[in-house]
């Protein structure tokens, strides 16, 4: 039976409209899209790690020459999130999202030209600038589609796409590099990348919480409201947001009073995640060193990303039943502990598989649930500039990650996975802490509010 909206012309609360559905083609739709932008973000940011031991042996230098090379495309990230983030508030989440996926084709097959250091030094901190540019407004146009019940699950799933893509790419891409060399991994996913961008072009429809905050297309939000909720009938109700924000900028909203202290504790764990993450580039070449095929090594790093993908939606599920900051209270340690194991299973090639699943199902799967978590902490105007800012301030942990694993490479694997294994645990820490700091908030109960007038 058809729900009606009533009043003259009635006004309709639009959190409480999205919140009150269940999962239909557009959602899923939405979610799709965004799972296939941070798949290729997966493969094409973890691409130089894949290659640095095919290139270094082409070019005559050491991995350590490398260093800066893999650290770039994370550099172009931190630019990338917080001026994307920024810019999907302003002029939406849609045209920002096509614009970092356009940038990211382009210098991933420009990536394949180069033939010096620097020449890899620039491509891919533009490569980084639009990957990273893609990730927070993925999340943020993916949090505002899906209903307060489901959120954590589809924003997990969507998100999974990024250790998917790692995946994807350890196992396809020792064919690639042996068939078409080192090269033909950056065309292949440039090409690959300049595809979705398409995708995104033909059918990607824009967040109906940003056109409201921002009063534009009453009639656009009315035809993705039939989408949406085609058991409700909002006739000509005008759609509204019950949230408070303050005036000025949307950074103004990641700070005063409570949100001070919760956005910066949310950079701390943004930090020690991708510090985690990103430090774990090096486990080729570590893995290589300790005397393990660079086909076996790529495998393990693909099973690694596998764990993660695999879990993220489960611990999605999870959060969406309990809430996220518990089952990271949980998972974070459980990853210290499974990367300080792979030191003592470096070369045991039958139990290296098992452990590196499990630790990428715990620090990966940990990662994507905080994507929606912290959508939740700011309102409409400035979600994509909170989890813009989160992820930029989060890479300079995955920029010093790839250097300081340079250093540590000589200690050999045990050295290397402990000193792994610290970053995680100060991840827990900033969880406990953001927990004593926000409360559990119940779930909307699915009626859409209405106000006359």
């Amino acid at each position: 039976m058809t729900e009606v909206v009533r009043g003259a012309p009635g006004r309709v609360d639009i959190g409480a409209f999205v919140d009150g559905g269940r999962i239909r083609g557009l959602h899923w739709l939405v979610a799709a899209l965004g799972a296939a932008v941070t798949l290729i973000d997966g493969i094409d940011l973890a691409a130089m790690g894949m290659v640095v031991p095919s290139v270094s042996e082409e070019w005559g230098l050491a991995p350590e020459a490398f260093s800066g090379v893999l650290s770039a495309a994370l550099v172009g990230v931190l630019f990338g999130s917080a001026i994307a983030g920024s810019l999907g508030d302003a002029i939406g989440r849609r045209r920002t999202l096509i614009a970092m996926v356009a940038v990211c084709a382009v210098f991933m097959v420009l990536t394949a030209l180069a033939e010096t250091v620097n020449e890899l030094f620039v491509y891919r901190f533009l490569t980084g600038f639009g990957a990273g540019g893609s990730i927070p407004v993925a999340i943020a146009l993916t949090a505002e589609y899906m209903p307060a019940h489901r959120r954590n699950t589809f924003v997990t799933l969507m998100y999974a796409g990024a250790p998917l893509g790692t995946t994807v790419g350890g196992f396809v891409g020792p064919t690639v590099i042996e068939l078409y060399g080192w090269q033909g991994v950056f065309v292949a996913g440039g090409l690959a990348t300049a595809a979705v961008a398409v995708l995104l072009v033909l059918l990607l429809p824009e967040s109906m919480r940003f056109l409201v905050s921002r009063g534009r297309d009453a009639e656009r939000v009315r035809r993705l409201a039939a989408r949406l909720r085609p058991d409700v009938d909002t006739g000509e109700a005008t759609f509204f947001i019950a949230e408070q924000t303050h005036a000025g900028s949307s950074l103004r909203e990641l700070f005063g009073d409570r949100q001070t202290a919760l956005t910066l504790v949310i950079w701390l764990v943004f930090v020690a995640n991708q510090f985690q993450i990103f430090y774990l580039l090096w486990l080729p070449t570590v893995l290589t060193q300790a005397g393990l095929a660079l086909a076996t090594a790529l495998f393990v790093l693909a099973i690694f990303n596998l764990g993660g993908a695999l879990s993220g939606p489960a611990l999605g599920w999870i959060s969406d039943r309990t809430s996220a900051q518990r089952v990271l209270t949980v998972v974070y340690p459980a990853a210290s502990v499974c990367i300080g194991a792979l030191g003592f299973a470096a070369g045991a090639p039958t139990v290296l598989p098992v452990l590196a699943f499990a630790a990428g199902a715990a620090s990966l799967g940990a990662s994507l649930c905080l994507g929606p978590l912290t959508a939740s902490l700011y309102p409409t105007r400035a979600r994509s500039t909170g989890v813009g800012w989160a992820l930029s301030v989060g890479r300079a942990g995955s920029i010093a990650a790839p250097l300081l694993g340079g250093l540590v490479l000589a200690g050999g694997p045990r050295t290397f996975f402990l000193v792994g294994a610290i970053a995680p645990l100060v991840a827990a820490a900033g969880i406990v802490v953001l927990s004593r700091l926000t409360r559990e908030v119940p779930a909307d109960s699915g009626d859409v509010r209405v106000s006359g007038g």
